[in-house]
């Protein structure tokens, strides 16, 4: 009787474990991964993941991990304040802009109102490629989202007011001419 409890409990034990790792943790790991996908996605993008750069002043270099939690942050790149001038430069080591420009410039625009929304003083970010240099200014970014950027901090306000913008191709068309070509 205590060698079939203890062969009873071992094939259970085994079956947990076979379920466990054949079914719930791939079904995790698949989640994860989908989670992952919809970061580098305006349209899905998770706000709650970049709240925490919120900050007043520009000046403060912790503020850069904001674009580590942004579309294209698989993107090598660095970057350079300029304090003075109220402005980050965003050099990316590539000239992916060519790849997809559409789709990069859109997710370049997400970005941008992402940063002015969290970064209370910054006035221009720069986004340098190899090939070329796109600028664009918080006054810019009022125009298409409104003066008080900020307030769009909430994630029911963040979904109407920005990312229900990426489902009119109208929009876009007009919405990344913010983005203008620096020589």
């Amino acid at each position: 009787m205590k060698n079939k409890l203890i062969l009873l409990l071992a094939l259970l034990g085994i079956g947990l474990f076979a379920v466990i790792q054949g079914w719930i943790l791939p079904k995790k790991e698949l989640a994860a991964e989908q989670y992952l996908a919809d970061q580098q996605s305006p349209l899905t993008h998770d706000l709650q993941t970049i709240l925490p750069y919120k900050n007043k002043y520009m000046g403060d270099v912790s503020n850069l991990n904001l674009f580590n939690h942004l579309p294209l942050k698989d993107l090598k790149r660095s970057y350079q304040l300029r304090s003075d001038e109220f402005a980050i430069e965003v050099h990316y080591e590539a000239d992916e802009l060519r790849e997809d420009e559409k789709a990069i410039r859109q997710m370049l625009l997400y970005n941008s109102v992402a940063a002015f929304a969290l970064i209370d003083n910054l006035q221009t970010i720069d986004y340098r490629f190899l090939d070329r240099t796109l600028t664009v200014s918080r006054s810019r970014i009022q125009q298409l989202f409104g003066d008080d950027l900020a307030a769009l901090l909430t994630t029911e306000k963040w979904r109407a007011n920005v990312q229900q913008k990426w489902q009119d191709a109208r929009f876009l068309q007009e919405g990344v001419k913010a983005l203008e070509e620096k020589q």
